[in-house]
């Protein structure tokens, strides 16, 4: 678990080692009840699906992963933007050439805007870069994430 720490902090220095081939190519989220007509409660959390689809270029399986899911809240002056939440999700692997969609269940305050990153972190390599997505949440629940 050292290395998870280790990728988690940012300890390894660009040019260390390896760089990985597994890599988030997509970003969904969408409410986990696609019942969301009803008026929200302002007081209530909202509880999102968001699936990364994780691909492993490489033709070998890859070493043990760990991906990590990061919201937060989107504030007009962005310097004041809050992280909300990160929960991690530890794999043991991806085989060669393939691709795994992860989902987690995260759940919002209340209506408004939310950026969603993704890391993949793979044991003794420096890891690809993070992918990410904002998004809106409406008053009645529903996610609006192409709103530009």
């Amino acid at each position: 678990m050292c290395w998870v720490l280790n990728s988690v902090s940012g300890c390894a220095a660009p040019g260390e080692g390896e760089r990985s081939s597994v890599s988030v190519e997509n970003i969904e989220v969408k409410p986990l009840s696609e019942n969301y007509s009803i008026p929200v409660n302002l007081e209530a959390e909202i509880v999102l699906n968001v699936t990364a689809d994780i691909i492993n270029a490489d033709k070998t399986d890859s070493s043990a992963l760990l991906v990590r899911f990061q919201l937060d809240e989107v504030r007009p002056d962005p310097c004041s933007n809050r992280e909300l939440i990160s929960k991690n999700v530890e794999l043991e692997y991806i085989k060669g050439r393939s691709m795994l969609r992860q989902s987690v269940q995260i759940a919002v305050p209340g209506p408004g805007m939310y950026d969603v990153e993704v890391f993949v972190f793979e044991e003794g390599k420096i890891p690809s870069t993070a992918l990410g997505t904002t998004f809106v949440v409406g008053e009645e629940g529903e996610v609006i994430l192409n709103w530009w």
